[in-house]
């Protein structure tokens, strides 16, 4: 039987792995696996059970919910993890082998970060104690700078703090105060201190910068005062205990670079005083920075102590891969634990500190639990489970080609193209440039949903990893500074040459472009500056850095360091780093998708560049999608998700696949001075 062509229902289809957590004693993993409810328009995510021995998974929780972060007790009977199974989020433990699940808390605490005390009794977690304020009003008044995230909403006037509640049942207690976030709450070996990362500066929503902190865990009269360790320049969480409880070692930076500052493993004594950066000699960032369409901020699973408290484990960015590596406490280089073209998700290590298990995905693999023997180096990984082969078995998946180029000012850009495979000889086929998010994030090799679907329909798909992306070293994710559609458009352009110059079988006149987030504002930049392209597809984008400036959660940090400045500082950047002041100049076919409750890159980006559009005659269609946020693509209702895609291929489908004499824009009559309609 011939393979079929992949369809975008197969995204509904696929189920995804999350969260591996190895039991203490190595034996068995815990993971959520996610689902789509296509009747309720829903997820539903449970847990599973994976033997490390070859045996047949099996499904732990089964009700019509949300389960997920599990976390094994330090026996490994238990797990703890978070479920609004019954309304609200709410902490629950269920046995390991089996069983009823037992809920401990209640109320509206909107609990998170599970973590069991050493002894087993206890379960710190964070969340938010005080009553949500209730008026006769729905007017807001708002005082706080930071008042609206995405993905969360409108800040509701309660901060996380660390709380403990029994194992086996009883009233939650709270253990930090202050009127700042308590995140990342870790428990030191005697059980007596918990490490924690906050910012209580009443100036804090004006940085990033956070410490690593501890509390007494059994403080008389309730909630204690904390110690501050560290005295960072930058952000820092997931504090992780020497097992002897003497360092506490977290992940953090020093905001040299600010947003693009490679993340490192830091050291700070249990008692307080110097920091040091285990990671300095390493030229990559700690942590996971591979976007794909299948999982939002997937987790790297945080830091790993060795039992002798001679190393710690984690997860790094390495070009185009996640690997597992590990550094020695005493200095030295960066040791890679792991090899191979994939990324993983969620390094999780056992208590003896011989095995590990994290998801492995692929171009060709959403994602499945694998484990390793970290005595050997490079640990070869071995899968456990197959759970995403039956709903992709028998669909035709093409396997990236990879390409690298040199580009301005002697940058190496490393890039993929996928070819459809049902493709003529000797024919030529249009193609879609793909552009990631960020700038920061990166393409690699982790399995992309949309880019397999546009294969699928007749499409090359070229993406690839420009200045800017994570995993080439600082300097090379730095040099977007103060210079968006700069540097970074060019290696964009000239990959796209390269790619026409080595894959003879793309049409240079049948070209899209698509992007979501900094590739939306990137998509933007570029149907203002070059006529090259015959359709686009903006997503989530930006399209007016002024405005953007002062409406969005987050954009308003870019003059500490991205940008030169404050919009009253540097008026003329932010206007002419802004696509809207090229629109005089957009004559390709440009569709735009945006989220309603897109707080990142707010509605009125899309609305501007769309009426700008629509008064000069450009082709445009604008589609919004009610109660989403910025991450629609990966997260959002299912049915939008489906909605999402077939515009975008229809787009195509009307520009690209129709005769060249049919669907060709007219040319501008301007152009940017110095940009040749070729884009060169």
């Amino acid at each position: 039987m011939s393979a079929r062509a992949i369809t975008i229902d197969d995204l509904l289809a696929v189920p995804i792995l999350n969260e591996p957590q190895l039991s203490p004693d190595g034996s068995r993993i815990v993971c959520t696996v996610t689902t789509v409810d296509r009747e309720a328009n829903a997820y539903r995510t449970h847990l599973w059970i994976v033997p490390v021995d070859g045996r047949a998974p099996w499904q732990l929780t089964t009700a019509p919910s949300r389960d997920t972060g599990p976390r094994w007790s330090p026996d490994g009977t238990r797990i703890a993890f978070l479920s609004d199974r019954g309304g609200d989020k709410q902490v629950w433990v269920i046995r390991a082998d089996g069983g009823e699940a037992r809920v401990l808390t209640s109320g509206k605490l909107s609990p998170s970060d599970l973590a069991w005390s050493p002894d087993g009794r206890h379960i710190a977690f964070v969340g938010k104690p005080a009553p949500e304020t209730r008026a006769d009003s729905d007017v807001r008044v708002i005082s706080r700078l930071r008042y609206k995230q995405d993905g969360e909403g409108f800040w509701d006037g309660r901060w996380k703090q660390v709380l403990i509640v029994p194992a086996d049942g009883g009233e939650a207690r709270q253990v930090t105060q202050g009127d700042c976030d308590h995140l990342w709450p870790a428990w030191s070996p005697d059980g007596m201190h918990i490490a924690y990362t906050a910012n209580p500066d009443p100036d804090a929503d004006l940085t990033n910068v956070a410490d690593v902190w501890t509390v007494p865990a059994w403080a008389s009269g309730g909630a204690a005062a904390g110690r501050r360790l560290t005295r960072s320049l930058g952000p820092a969480q997931s504090p992780a205990w020497s097992p002897d409880g003497s360092r506490i070692a977290y992940v953090g930076h020093d905001n040299a670079c600010w947003g693009a500052t490679n993340w490192g493993v830091w050291l700070v004594p249990a008692g307080g005083g110097d920091v040091t950066c285990l990671t300095r000699e390493s030229d990559r960032s700690v942590g996971h920075h591979l976007i794909t369409d299948v999982r939002a901020h997937p987790s790297a699973g945080g830091l790993s102590w060795s039992p002798d408290g001679r190393r710690v484990f984690f997860m790094v960015a390495d070009r185009g891969s996640t690997q597992i590596a590990s550094v020695a406490v005493s200095g030295g280089p960066v040791r890679l634990e792991t090899e191979g073209d994939h990324a993983l998700i969620g390094c999780s290590v056992d208590r003896s500190g011989r095995r590990c298990a994290c998801i492995e995905s692929t171009p060709l693999t959403p994602g499945e639990v694998v484990v390793g023997d970290l005595g050997s180096r490079p640990a070869p990984l071995r899968r456990l489970t197959d759970m995403t082969a039956p709903a992709l078995r028998g669909v035709a998946l093409v396997p990236p080609e990879r390409f690298q180029f040199e580009s301005l000012g002697g940058w190496t850009v490393e890039g993929w193209v996928l070819r459809p495979s049902g493709a003529e000889s000797g024919a030529r086929v249009p193609a879609v440039l793909e552009i990631h998010g960020g700038p920061h994030g990166a393409y690699g090799h982790a399995f992309f949903h949309e880019f397999q679907l546009l294969c699928a329909q007749g499409y090359g798909v070229i993406y690839m990893n420009p200045r800017g992306s994570q995993g080439y070293g600082q300097a090379f994710t730095a040099a977007t500074r103060h210079d968006w559609g700069g540097g970074d458009y060019e290696d964009l352009m000239r990959g796209l040459d390269h790619c026409l110059a080595a894959f003879p079988w793309i049409d240079p006149e049948r070209l899209g472009v698509a992007g979501g987030s900094y590739g939306g504002f990137m998509t933007n930049w570029i149907v203002g500056h070059t006529q090259r392209f015959r359709a686009a597809v903006t997503m989530r984008s930006i399209s007016n850095a002024y405005s953007q400036w002062g409406t969005s959660d987050l954009a308003y940090m870019k003059g500490f360091w991205e940008y030169p400045g404050e919009p009253w500082e540097s008026p003329q950047f932010y206007l002419e780093r802004s696509p809207i002041t090229y629109v005089k100049q957009m004559r390709t076919p440009l569709l735009i998708l945006h989220s309603e409750q897109d707080y990142r890159c707010p509605m009125e980006q899309a609305e501007q560049l769309f009426v700008a559009l629509k008064k000069q005659g450009v082709p445009t269609l604008f589609v919004r999608f009610p109660n989403e946020s910025h991450d629609l693509s990966r997260s959002g209702q299912p049915r939008h998700r489906v909605a999402r895609l077939e515009h975008i291929l229809a787009w195509f489908r009307t520009y690209l696949l129709a005769p060249a004499a049919e669907a060709a824009p007219p040319r501008p009559a301007a152009r940017r001075e110095g940009i040749a309609a070729d884009g060169r």
